[in-house]
């Protein structure tokens, strides 16, 4: 059972990692959109 709980608390990291390499690319391409948008006005 302890192997299990183990396991998904290492998923459950895994996971976050992933969700903040996520967000940091969306806000990259987001901030890359909006300077062009800009730059079009």
């Amino acid at each position: 059972m302890r192997h299990v709980q183990n396991g998904y608390r290492g998923l459950s990291v895994f996971m976050g990692l992933n969700i903040d390499r996520f967000l940091a690319a969306f806000s990259i391409g987001g901030a890359i959109l909006l300077a062009a948008w800009v730059q079009s006005l």
